[in-house]
């Protein structure tokens, strides 16, 4: 291309960074209005300790976004209980109810066991009357390695509890798009795909991370959607 004339800065056609609304930029956005607040309060303008108090209005938050960016009904039936954790305690702040974690905790249990037979049950029904392969594996407490060889590969669901699992699609082949529904709490997830899949990373993370390093061309006609939730773990995928 010509240089641009003298005396004038070149124009970049970039497209700018935008910010998008969703539970991490949530987060992000109340961390720092917390801080804020707590300089204020020292400085002596605000008495923010009785505003933050009502820290569980973020959790309602989280899992209002959560619900409206949910792809199935296991993500949807996780974010309710999000919604109503918050909920219910920003509730008792107002009403001077007792919420104790020891209720709270054994109806997570719960929660994630329906999860988890959901995403189950989804995959199975999905997977009906199809030549395409639909992979599941559940890593709880334990590590999983495997290599996938399929000619169409089309879906997985991957759910990785205070464990660790390790996927190589480099010998597989997409027809089109396919699907990758993850459910990670304290775990980790490591995806390696070949160097002509370009991945869409549409997950959720919450004290965590989804971190995409593959080098898929962005016209590529096979696509990789990753989707789901994130809270204390990481998700990596490579080329």
């Amino acid at each position: 291309p010509a240089p641009p004339p003298e005396g004038k800065t070149p124009v970049s056609t970039e497209p700018r960074p935008s910010l998008t609304m969703n539970p991490q930029t949530l987060v992000g956005l109340l961390i720092v209005a917390a801080g804020l607040l707590l300089l204020a309060e020292n400085i002596g303008l605000v008495q923010a300790r009785s505003l933050l108090s009502y820290w569980p209005l973020a959790v309602l938050g989280v899992g209002i976004m959560m619900f409206q960016r949910a792809g199935d009904t296991a993500a949807r039936t996780w974010a309710g209980f999000v919604m109503f954790a918050g909920g219910w305690w920003t509730l008792s702040l107002l009403f001077g109810w007792t919420v104790r974690l020891s209720t709270l905790f054994p109806l997570g249990l719960v929660m994630l066991g329906v999860v988890i037979i959901q995403r189950a049950l989804g995959l199975r029904n999905a997977d009906g009357g199809s030549g395409d392969q639909a992979l599941s594996d559940l890593a709880f407490w334990s590590g999983i390695e495997r290599k996938v060889n399929a000619q169409f590969f089309r879906r997985a669901d991957l759910t990785a509890i205070m464990g660790g699992i390790q996927m190589d699609f480099r010998q597989a082949a997409i027809n089109g798009e396919a699907v990758i529904d993850l459910f990670v709490v304290m775990g980790g997830v490591e995806l390696r795909v070949p160097p002509d899949w370009v991945v869409s990373n549409q997950m959720v993370a919450i004290m965590g991370g989804a971190t995409d390093k593959s080098t898929g061309p962005s016209d590529s006609k096979n696509r990789l959607v990753l989707r789901g939730f994130v809270l204390m773990g990481g998700v990596e995928v490579k080329t």
